[in-house]
């Protein structure tokens, strides 16, 4: 069962938050970024992240980033890890034992609402691209400094970023203590029933205004009796011949991915039409992905169901790891649709049964079901304090939650210890320390941030954006 009771910790977070220190921060340190010349090393890393992708990808890819810093942050991933990969300040609150199944790329943006195996709208994390096991700490800084970014483009005060930023750490680690000693991350989940302020209410929205027959009427069109992509959507496209007949052959294969736990008949995967998926997402904007419509449960038009299959490389901590490191990793995963598919399966609870992966010409490609109640919560309206904190204390518990039921509960041949035990361990007397150095990394990143925006701009921006590509 699932648990629905609001987290009781919510109250302890709002009397730290008036008694937090906002000028607390780590003299002694030096920010990531530890070249003089700054300009070329961005200019170089955005380059090089994107040397595989067409240049009319490129060019959309590069005018989405330019649209705000927050953009431009989900976009360069590449930067985060070479800044932070190894950074000293982990070993104050982490050790051998607290690497676990990480995003590898969390921001603000990559939580989401979408159905769960049960037929559940739920709010958690929706992008394992970049799911790797490594030190907690990185997801923490990394959607810390999302967070700051938010705060800014939405026009918070520093105190009321900072009261975020807090909220977002002290519910991370409130709620990693909670599970201590006890199973009951894998029982937790987020759904409208245990969540509150703007959250419940936007699950409340998604449940009642999203469909799978809107889903199919918006990505397809009926031609007589048959259900077929309708191609003159701007971000579909039409498959090569070859394309089309490698998806098809994989099909069996794929099924072989699946957990054993799904039952299905025999037409119930029978391809009836597939499409080139173009313009998606920010970071993975022009990796090859497709979208194969599958009859479903039955033989009505109205009940098909569309598996997203997306070209899945190394993830980008992966280049960043030491030798030992890189090793490891190699030994543990076949592929890297195998990869994705157990951080997803790790990271979340009733997962997806249509996850797994496909071999095709040119590597593995991961799959899931297109949720026809996907969605994002818009970070536009989090233009008042109280929005601000309280979804901050909420993605603080989605996230611990995530990372606890990943540890030896999952697989303990990948992670052999209980991550929120170590992290209590670490952190019990020093939540405000902790506090203070995810703030710290969360504000100067922000900062610097702004820097390699500007950067970006002055180098890399097409002429050619329009303002239309933000909106």
């Amino acid at each position: 069962m699932k648990t629905c009771k609001q987290p009781v910790y919510v109250s302890a977070i709002a009397i730290l938050l008036l008694l937090t220190n906002l000028s607390c921060s780590y003299p002694d340190r030096t920010d990531p970024p530890k070249t003089k010349d700054r300009a070329t090393v961005v200019v170089k890393t955005i380059e090089e992240a994107n040397s595989d992708i067409s240049n009319q990808d490129r060019e959309t890819k590069y005018c989405k980033m330019a649209c705000s810093e927050f953009v431009f942050y989900r976009g360069t991933n590449q930067l985060f890890w070479k800044d932070f990969a190894g950074d000293s300040r982990l070993k104050d609150f982490g050790n051998a034992k607290t690497k676990i199944w990480l995003s590898g790329d969390m921001h603000a943006e990559n939580f989401g609402a979408y159905e769960n195996n049960q037929g559940e709208i739920v709010y958690a994390l929706d992008d394992f691209d970049d799911g790797i096991i490594a030190d907690y700490q990185y997801d923490v800084w990394r959607m810390a400094a999302s967070l700051a970014l938010v705060g800014r483009q939405n026009g918070l005060s520093a105190e009321e970023q900072n009261k975020g930023i807090d909220a977002f750490s002290e519910s991370y680690l409130d709620t990693m203590a909670s599970y201590r000693g006890n199973d009951r991350e894998l029982e937790t989940y987020f759904t409208k029933d245990n969540t509150y302020g703007k959250l419940d209410d936007f699950l409340e929205g998604v449940e009642a205004s999203e469909s799978r027959q809107k889903m199919l009427k918006k990505w397809t069109e009926l031609d007589g009796n048959k259900r077929r992509f309708d191609l003159s959507k701007v971000k579909l496209g039409k498959p090569t011949a070859s394309e089309r007949q490698d998806i098809e052959n994989a099909i069996a294969d794929y099924k072989k991915t699946l957990t054993k736990k799904f039952k299905y008949d025999s037409n119930y995967f029978r391809a009836k039409d597939i499409a080139q998926r173009l313009l998606a997402g920010t970071g993975s904007l022009g990796i090859p992905r497709y979208y194969l419509l599958i009859e479903g449960e039955t033989s009505s038009q109205d009940d098909d169901r569309i598996l997203d299959i997306k070209f899945q490389s190394s993830p980008t901590a992966y280049d960043y790891l030491s030798q030992q490191e890189r090793e490891k990793y190699d030994k543990n995963f076949n592929n890297e649709g195998q990869r994705h598919a157990l951080a997803y399966r790790a990271l979340t609870k009733h997962t997806d049964n249509h996850l797994g992966w496909m071999k095709l010409g040119d590597g593995y490609y991961s799959v899931r079901e297109r949720s026809p109640f996907k969605e994002t919560f818009d970070i536009t309206e989090l233009t008042k304090e109280k929005r601000f904190v309280k979804l901050a204390e909420q993605w603080g518990q989605v996230l611990a939650t995530a990372h606890a039921r990943a540890d030896k509960d999952f697989d303990a041949a990948l992670v052999p210890y209980s991550i929120d035990k170590q992290v209590d361990e670490l952190t019990d007397g020093r939540h405000k320390e902790f506090r203070q150095l995810v703030r710290e990394v969360a504000l100067t990143y922000a900062d610097q941030v702004k820097k390699d925006y500007g950067y970006f701009l002055e180098k890399l921006k097409p002429n050619s954006c329009s303002s239309g590509t933000c909106d």
